[in-house]
């Protein structure tokens, strides 16, 4: 999603303008689970994660409108959408933190892409290191010389028809967490998510309105209770 100066301007006035009410009942909106230690969410797409440099509209600025302890600890693309879990004090977010770090969170997405790919019940997975090139922002690339691996497991769920096209329900699982991973394999096999502002085009972009990229489930340990936790959002798309 791309954005003027004029409509950054608007934005940020619109979100200025909102009232503690507002961001409460944004809050709980969208609240999957809470304690008092941890707050699940199911972010919309078109939100980011964190405020950018010249938009101050995220999701995270919204929560601490709602409660100022809120602490971040891993983030979605502003066009995704689907579960983030947040940290209620310090020592919840450095467990949780760490977690991830040692890869312990497992987390599935489902995703839509352009065209029929394989079969129904095909699984595999793609290792194709994942890194930022500055000369087509804000894309990324695969670049098999890049020291960082990426690693994405696959399992296709169905073969589906949107707006006329043909186009296969997949659900993915990244083992690593680079950005763009997701997004950036899909395009690597030849089957771009759809409705994806970055790397679709032509039809594979105009036939969903929105990027078909959404984080469906997650499972980690509660970092004060120990236990296996799992939450799931069901896919808007």
């Amino acid at each position: 999603m791309f954005f003027t100066d004029n409509d950054i301007a608007a934005l940020n006035a619109q979100e200025a303008a909102y009232s503690l009410e507002f961001f409460e009942q944004f809050a709980k909106d969208i609240t999957i689970y809470e304690d008092d230690d941890i707050w699940v969410v199911d972010k919309p797409a078109g939100l980011l994660s964190v405020d950018g440099k010249t938009l101050k509209v995220s999701l995270l600025a919204r929560l601490e409108r709602a409660n100022p302890a809120v602490k971040l600890i891993h983030r979605l693309d502003m066009d995704t959408s689907g579960l983030l879990i947040f940290a209620k004090n310090a020592a919840a977010q450095t467990h949780i933190s760490k977690q991830f770090i040692d890869r312990l969170p497992q987390k599935k997405y489902q995703a839509r892409v352009f065209g029929k790919w394989q079969e129904v019940g095909a699984t595999g997975e793609i290792s194709a290191p994942v890194r930022y090139e500055p000369t087509i922002k804000p894309r990324h690339i695969v670049d098999p010389n890049w020291s960082k691996h990426a690693l994405t497991l696959y399992r296709v769920v169905a073969f589906e028809e949107c707006d006329g096209q043909v186009v296969t329900r997949v659900e993915l699982k990244p083992v690593t967490g680079r950005s763009h991973q997701l997004r950036v394999h899909m395009v690597h096999v030849g089957h771009v998510i759809i409705g994806d502002p970055i790397y679709a085009e032509d039809a594979a972009l105009t036939i969903a309105p929105r990027l078909n990229l959404h984080a469906e489930q997650l499972r980690l340990k509660h970092p004060i209770l120990g236990a296996w936790m799992d939450w799931e959002s069901p896919s808007p798309f």
